[in-house]
């Protein structure tokens, strides 16, 4: 019997009926050709979601006018008949699965700068200051073109030529994104659109870009091809869509040609309203779908950080929605689809809602991939990997995150691998990480590892201290070092005695005060996010940093939402500032030259790591063995470099 059985039940959409109910959401990856059209890597990387078994694919965003409508992290166009060939053999690729393949257009607008547009000058619906905190970053980067009302015409012609090249490349149909501040949300919302033509001001002319733009492309494609549309449900900004606005909006855009419809967000001061963090729930934008799919009689779907089988099956059975996007999820493990449907709840990889190997990279003009899934982005040459002609005796030691992915990988193609750890359990530094507010996740993924050890035959030795005499006694023929590393604890600072460790807050080994004044030394991401166990009870925080600024290598979204939340808690962040001095009710540092004390009643002390174990790997190679480096203690770096290390080391011993 289906475990599942509402989450994997058919549904009509158009004309077209899915085999399930989980379609995936675009992204944006990063990976087209560089003349925008789809390369074979992109290929590779949405045919692993159709064979992994999810009923749709939707491939985002694409520019319905090159360059001027993309944006620096996502390049890919429709603008041209010359994508056709390409786009039809992803296409092809998508559907031998038996997924529908929905590609969705949009245009940038005032979402991007003159570098992302080759020297073309961004174009807006109203050259105005506006509140949207993206928009309004990229307003500074430069002087943005208003345009005229036969140029907005233009652009509607645009998105229509576009839909029609996708249908010629073969494509079941396209997505419109009308949300998250581009162009077409651009002219819904009251905060960046003041026109007075025909394309502003009332509802009814600020929905007309978007009902034009439905209502051509049907009569483009014909009734079969199915349009969908990601809307706004809701928008952060004074200035905004109300939500009976955007509830109209979707009864028009029903009226106009639309066969269904994705709910997600609007203009916001932060991104985390887009794309969550771990501090939100399971689908948070289920509060403006509900009344989306009660306004409406085509099917109404949500996203938002949907993780769990049983939870998205409920939904459905409820009548919440009629079907779930996924993105993250199924960067993260492309064949949850598949693992639901069979059962296997306990093989699905959890997503940690980090960012940072997708989203993150992404902003960063990298390749899409993720931290917990070194194969995402680079499915063309790592999806398939084949087992080793040479079987060989591997140990890995360490029982991190480097380890334990260095040690599935190496067993996976055919070695004998023992994985040594000294502690009595699996997860090094994640059991640390996963204790900080809304990191519980990371536990799961830890979880989930030590599993896929197990499943993948390795012998794991716990409480395992590792020197020469024990690698003898093994005689691999190659051994995988992944000692990690351990907190820096010797510093030119007067009375370090009188501070504790960060990493003895995270292991419970010292008591999270309440209602105190708490100074932490560092600004780095682990000293921030003790600093947010701190706030947790109330208590007053001091930070000292000595670089220009707090958590440098945090993804974007977190970052901005951890400074919001540290000014909401008047957080006293110093940064260029330098310890000096410790005491067991104080702390001086150096800032701008001037010396200053503040009272604490602790005073924590994070400031980096250093490796742990490179004598042993000094040793190992004297003897001749072997011997890869990985994680923390080649760099100390973040999982995302640690499982990345892990799976190359695993595959090229």
């Amino acid at each position: 019997m289906q475990q599942f059985p509402y989450l994997f039940s058919e549904l009509k959409i158009g004309k077209r009926i899915l085999k399930n109910r989980i379609i995936v959401s675009p992204t944006g990856e990063t990976m087209p050709n560089f003349d925008g059209s789809p390369s074979s890597q992109v290929m590779a990387y949405y045919a692993e979601k159709a064979k992994g078994g999810a009923a749709a694919i939707t491939w985002g965003i694409l520019a319905v006018e090159f360059p001027r409508g993309k944006t620096g992290d996502v390049k890919n166009r429709a603008d041209t008949p010359k994508i056709v060939k390409d786009m039809n053999r992803m296409a092809e690729g998508i559907q031998r699965y038996g997924a529908l393949f929905i590609p969705q257009l949009f245009h940038a607008g005032a979402m991007t700068n003159s570098e992302a547009t080759e020297g073309y000058e961004p174009v807006c619906p109203s050259n105005k200051e506006v509140e949207s905190l993206y928009i309004s970053r990229y307003r500074k980067q430069g002087p943005m073109h208003e345009l005229t009302t036969q140029e907005t015409k233009e652009i509607v012609q645009k998105f229509i030529k576009a839909a029609t090249y996708c249908q010629m490349a073969g494509a079941d149909g396209v997505n419109l994104h009308c949300a998250h501040a581009y162009l077409i949300n651009q002219f819904l919302s009251p905060d960046t659109n003041s026109r007075t033509d025909e394309y502003g001001g009332s509802l009814e002319n600020r929905m007309r870009f978007a009902l034009e733009i439905v209502e051509g492309i049907r009569k483009a494609v014909g009734p079969d091809f199915i349009i969908g549309a990601r809307i706004p449900g809701r928008e952060w900004v004074s200035h905004s869509m109300t939500e009976e606005e955007c509830i109209e909006f979707a009864r028009r855009m029903e009226k106009a040609g639309c066969d269904y419809l994705d709910v997600s967000a609007g203009m916001n001061m932060s991104q985390a309203k887009i794309i969550e963090t771990g501090a939100y729930p399971q689908a948070s934008k289920l509060e403006y779908a509900l009344k989306i799919k009660q306004a409406v009689s085509i099917p109404v779907g949500t996203n938002g950080m949907l993780r769990d089988p049983d939870f998205c099956d409920n939904l459905i059975k409820e009548g919440k929605v009629d079907f779930v996007m996924m993105a993250r999820t199924v960067i993260c493990d492309p064949y949850w689809p598949q693992k639901a449907y069979e059962g296997r709840i306990d093989e699905i990889r959890p997503c940690i809602s980090c960012n940072d190997g997708c989203m993150g990279r992404v902003r960063r003009r990298q390749h899409v991939s993720c931290v917990l899934n070194p194969t995402a982005g680079r499915e063309e040459t790592l999806g398939k990997l084949q087992k080793t002609d040479t079987p060989k005796k591997v140990v890995v030691i360490g029982g991190g995150i480097a380890g334990m992915q260095a040690a599935i990988v190496a067993s996976s193609i055919g070695h004998k691998v023992t994985l040594l750890e000294k502690t009595d359990k699996l997860g090094g530094q994640l059991n640390l990480a996963s204790v900080p507010p809304h990191k519980d996740q990371i536990n799961k993924a830890k979880n989930w590892f030590a599993n896929e050890c197990v499943r993948q035959g390795v012998t794991v030795k716990l409480n395992t201290p590792v020197d020469l005499q024990t690698i003898k006694s093994l005689n691999p023929q190659g051994v995988i070092v992944a000692t990690g590393a351990l907190p820096i604890t010797k510093l030119p600072i007067e009375g370090l005695e009188n501070a504790v460790q960060s990493w003895d807050i995270l292991k419970g080994d010292v008591a999270v005060p309440e209602k105190k004044k708490v100074a932490i030394i560092g600004g780095g991401i682990v000293a921030c996010e003790v600093a947010q166990m701190m706030l947790q009870k109330q208590n007053e925080v001091t930070i000292i940093e000595m670089l220009p600024a707090l958590a440098g290598a945090l993804e974007d979204i977190h970052l901005t939402d951890m400074l919001i939340e540290f000014k909401e808690h008047n957080v006293d962040i110093n940064v260029l500032s330098v310890a000096k001095k410790i005491t067991k009710d104080s702390v001086t540092f150096v800032k701008d030259g001037k010396e200053i004390t503040v009272n604490a009643d602790m005073i924590v002390l994070s400031v980096g790591q250093r490796p742990e174990g490179t004598d042993l790997i000094k040793q190992l190679k004297e003897e001749g063995y072997k011997v890869s480096v990985i994680g923390d203690v080649k760099k100390p770096a973040k999982i995302y470099n640690a499982t990345l290390d892990g799976f190359y080391a695993g595959l090229d011993i």
